[in-house]
């Protein structure tokens, strides 16, 4: 089973790279990191701060557009195409198809990801003639987010159309980035109203768990134990969706 993933991760890889919308939207990208320099030159005295916060925010916003743009079609357009029949067809598995799936996307985040990260590190490293650790870590905090976004757009992708698995997947990354705020909405709210928002809480992923934008920017302590955790996170939640994704494709009638 691990080679047939391994084989079935390769070839999404190789067709999601070629994808000239991917291309695009990565030269956006780095066009808008780029950018940063021109805001932080109109800045007085805190071009460093901005340039670093523009960058950051602009990496995040066109990963969650990239993720969402591949994550939420892949397995649906597999099945509108017909071409999962020909693949099931093959000693292939159920589970090793969705799994090549997720880590062939995986591997594509991981490239768009390691692109715009050099592009805002080298930015940076022009401006300050350093880069710093935690800056890396926030670009992997970022990549971590990103292959959980992957398989929530692949888990609905899995049961509805590609554009109503992107508008849950955005709605929940909102949620998702939100989590902070809904937390203290809920202790201020009615018993009622504030056990729902807690449930929201608890249940969607907690996106702000990779967000070190003011470590970066304004030079605050790095709680290496809330990185760690963070990750670990991502992990076991990316693999509760990943399994629920699975149950959902071992039901599904090709």
């Amino acid at each position: 089973m691990r080679d047939t993933v391994f084989a079935i991760a390769r070839n999404t890889f190789k067709e999601t790279i070629r994808d000239r919308i991917l291309y695009s939207l990565l030269a956006f990208a780095v066009l808008a990191i780029a950018g940063s320099w021109l805001a932080g030159s109109v800045s007085l005295g805190q071009e460093t701060r901005v340039i670093q916060n523009f960058g950051l925010t602009a990496m995040l916003v066109f990963l969650l557009v990239i993720t969402i743009f591949i994550g939420t079609q892949l397995v649906y357009r597999e099945v509108e195409r017909k071409t999962i029949y020909m693949v099931l067809t093959k000693p292939v598995s159920r589970d090793a198809f969705y799994l090549g799936k997720f880590l062939g996307l995986a591997l594509t985040l991981t490239v768009v990801t390691a692109v715009m990260g050099a592009a805002f590190l080298g930015l940076v490293a022009l401006k300050t003639n350093t880069v710093s650790a935690i800056q890396v870590v926030a670009i992997g905090l970022m990549l971590f987010e990103a292959w959980l976004l992957t398989a929530v757009g692949m888990l609905f992708s899995s049961f509805t159309a590609p554009l109503s698995s992107a508008i849950y997947t955005f709605c929940l990354a909102l949620i998702g980035h939100a989590s902070t705020v809904l937390l203290a909405i809920s202790e201020k709210s009615a018993p009622i109203v504030g056990s729902i928002i807690q449930f929201v809480y608890y249940v969607f992923p907690n996106l702000e768990k990779f967000n070190l934008r003011n470590e970066v920017v304004f030079g605050a302590p790095v709680d290496w134990v809330f990185v760690g955790w963070g990750a670990a996170y991502a992990v076991v939640y990316t693999g509760a969706l990943l399994l629920f994704g699975i149950a959902i494709i071992r039901r599904h009638e090709f």
